[in-house]
């Protein structure tokens, strides 16, 4: 008896590469040139997952890095998107984010992180410039100027002087790859700082929601939300 062939269909631009078998690789990239062209200026929140499935999917389709895939195979510039991709890290939007908006507050924050010798929070791991320079955080004011609050507020610079102040220079030594943290976001939310305020996209894929909430959530607290929900009335 012949084999039969299922015809799976075209896969949704968000879905990650590591969800899909590796012979729809090539149609997930497909759709997310396509979901690039059309949808990538008015929401960029997917840039995330694009950037962190690269890696993968590169090889995979005969690319020699992540950098030749983003750029050739999906159109992008590599540089836009590790710069976008870092201020969502530290931003966890929620809402629908322009892709302006995103790569002109990530540049605000370049800018603040420069003055404060942050360049190289996302850096290679081994460099010393997760640091902040003597007297960094007193400066922080003169650093900051010209930036508004709303690009500063939770900029690595801003989260790092505040890390310094805190007199906790343990932390920033241990940000970057490789380390404990990978973001000073993170290590801002270790020190309390920084609130973590758990987001899940909601999708058509329920299954895929569901997993992302018992991971947040625990089970049994993902379990009581389920109840809730049964029992909800209008």
């Amino acid at each position: 008896m012949a084999a039969v062939k299922v015809n799976r269909g075209m896969p949704r631009p968000e879905a990650p590469a590591s969800s899909l078998p590796k012979d729809q690789w090539r149609d997930l990239a497909i759709v997310r040139e396509l979901w690039a062209k059309s949808q990538l200026p008015f929401d960029c929140r997917l840039l995330r997952q694009v950037a962190a499935d690269a890696p993968l999917m590169a090889p995979e389709l005969g690319y020699a890095s992540p950098e030749a895939f983003l750029r050739e195979e999906l159109q992008l510039d590599p540089d836009l998107v590790n710069r976008v991709v870092g201020w969502l890290e530290q931003e966890q939007p929620v809402e629908a984010v322009p892709l302006d908006r995103a790569d002109r507050e990530s540049r605000a924050g370049s800018h603040a992180a420069d003055a404060l010798d942050l360049t190289g929070t996302f850096a290679v791991a081994g460099d010393n410039q997760h640091t902040l320079k003597e007297g960094g955080a007193d400066n922080v004011s003169t650093s900051l100027r010209g930036i508004s609050d709303g690009a500063c507020g939770n900029s690595a610079a801003y989260l790092a002087a505040r890390l310094k102040k805190a007199g906790r220079g343990d932390l920033l030594e241990q940000i970057g790859p490789g380390k404990e943290y990978r973001s000073v976001r993170a290590a801002a939310i270790e020190a309390g700082i920084v609130k973590d305020v758990p987001t899940v996209r909601l999708t058509d894929d329920l299954s895929q929601v569901a997993a992302k909430l018992v991971g947040k959530l625990g089970k049994q607290k993902a379990v009581e939300l389920a109840t809730v929900l049964l029992a909800w009335e209008e």
